[in-house]
């Protein structure tokens, strides 16, 4: 719908028009007299919904992000998800050819490397695996230390 008219009364009359739920509940609940034009207007239904706004992600984004030196593959596949999520339109092959060069060298980029996923899923799936890796090898250098240090406590002890 376009509307050539100068006359703000119309464009208000207009906007709520194409408003609906939670926008159209807003706009019904303003008190008369309230909107003074139709920039005003606009002013308040931004500052009203500013939270409620998406972020677009543009390709550039998922081309320029890259795994940290101390990130975690858990932290960075969150990261690298919620981009992709964020790319509108971004075909898997895509998101998935972006993914090797992002990560840092490791295990699981050499898998990645060596037979690449063929979609989203299989992906986030070979990563839960491997975040189950990287746990466990955690735990045992954690356990590993403790071990360490309760020698070293017994010698001093002893």
């Amino acid at each position: 719908m376009a509307f050539r008219t100068g006359c703000d009364a119309i464009w208000c009359r207009g906007f709520s028009l194409s408003l609906e739920g939670e926008a159209l509940e807003w706009f019904d609940a303003l008190p008369n007299g309230s909107i003074g034009d139709f920039k005003s207007l606009g002013d308040m239904f931004k500052n009203q919904f500013a939270a409620c706004r998406t972020q677009d992600s543009m390709v550039v984004d998922l081309m320029n992000l890259k795994q940290g030196k101390d990130e975690s593959l858990k932290v960075f596949m969150d990261r690298y998800q919620k981009t992709v999520r964020q790319v509108r339109g971004l075909s898997v092959e895509l998101a998935l050819q972006y993914v090797m060069p992002a990560l840092r060298p490791n295990p699981f980029k050499d898998s990645v490397c060596r037979t690449p996923p063929k979609t989203m899923e299989e992906l986030r799936q070979r990563a839960a695996d491997e975040m189950l890796v990287e746990e466990m090898k955690q735990n045992y250098q954690r356990e590993a230390q403790e071990a360490k240090a309760e020698r070293t406590d017994r010698k001093r002890e002893g």
